[in-house]
């Protein structure tokens, strides 16, 4: 039975709807810009100290006042962690501990910690970040059920480089002013356990 013209324009128009809704769902929800809350310029990002916060606890913050508070965040951290770079198209980039996260992170994670070069890559100092390249969102979403090594260090090329707490907060303000848009929440890394810092989306 041939199928009317105005039949495929019916199916054409769902597909396309569909395939918005998915790109809705899977793009970043952008930061609602508002004032900062320490300085009162325009904010770019939502902080929070801790990850999961709701979205009346975050904090707004312009980027400098964001990467200020990341500096105070990452060199006052008593543990080591793995910190994925920041991409942009998740709406959260936050600090997770060990236990956490499934078996094979909590096994990559252990052992990139205890492979960990004497001194920072950048400044000599002693190191307590591994810094792990990402340059799109997909394979840092595989990260939770693959672990680290599998979604984002299968290049033979790919290895974690040794950091201190400024120079991890240099790379990712790198990474943040060459974006755009602002991340819902942005937590540093809290506590004495050791962790993970990736983007995310919930």
């Amino acid at each position: 039975m041939a199928i009317g013209y105005s039949t495929i324009l019916i199916v054409a128009a769902a597909l396309a709807l569909g395939c918005a809704a998915v790109l809705s769902i899977i793009s970043r929800r952008k930061h609602r810009a508002k004032a900062c809350a320490q300085c009162g310029k325009r904010s770019s990002h939502g902080y929070s100290r801790a990850g999961k916060a709701e979205r009346n606890e975050t904090v707004p913050l312009c980027v400098d006042c964001l990467l200020k508070q990341l500096d105070e965040d990452y060199c006052t951290y008593d543990g080591k962690a793995v910190v994925v770079q920041p991409v942009a198209e998740l709406p959260c980039y936050v600090f997770r501990p060990k236990q956490d996260w499934s078996e094979a992170v909590r096994n990559d994670l252990e052992g990139i910690l205890a492979s960990l070069e004497a001194q920072c890559r950048s400044c000599g100092q002693p190191p307590r970040y591994a810094w792990v390249n990402a340059l799109e969102a997909a394979p840092v979403t595989k990260l939770p059920s693959l672990g680290i090594r599998q979604s984002l260090l299968t290049a033979a090329n790919a290895h974690p480089v040794a950091l201190c707490a400024r120079c991890t907060v240099r790379r990712i303000e790198h990474s943040l002013t060459a974006q755009e848009g602002g991340y819902l929440e942005i937590c540093g890394p809290y506590g004495g356990d050791d962790g993970v810092v990736t983007g995310m989306g919930y």
